[in-house]
């Protein structure tokens, strides 16, 4: 899996990068933030590769202002958001989370835990 989308949200645009493995189900860690080279960029980066937040944000560039994990079932077609970053701790905004996957990808359905 593949993705890079550009979301529109609240505050400007949002740029979402989902990478993982080509399996039908993967889970990992995802941060938010902004990038360390445009501080008013902001993203959203999911990376089945990385195992702590601290690897993403590093990989990325991504000053981090929290994360959690996600769970995507392409077979079923759902985004479980749920947990804390313990580097970084939660996301400012879970909903805005959501809103920002649901657009990335769209057709699937999103909640948190």
């Amino acid at each position: 899996m593949r993705v890079e989308a550009e979301v529109e949200a609240r505050g400007g645009r949002v740029r979402v990068v989902l990478r993982g493995g080509d399996e039908a189900r993967v889970w990992g860690k995802f941060v938010v933030g902004r990038l360390r080279s445009d501080p008013g960029k902001r993203v959203l980066v999911f990376d089945t590769a990385s195992v702590f937040h601290r690897d993403i944000a590093a990989a990325y560039g991504v000053q981090a202002g929290g994360g959690g994990w996600l769970e995507i079932d392409h077979g079923k077609r759902t985004v479980v958001v749920g947990g804390t970053s313990t580097q970084f701790g939660r996301e400012p905004d879970r909903g805005l989370t959501v809103a920002l996957l649901e657009e990335a990808l769209p057709g699937y359905m999103v909640e948190w835990r």
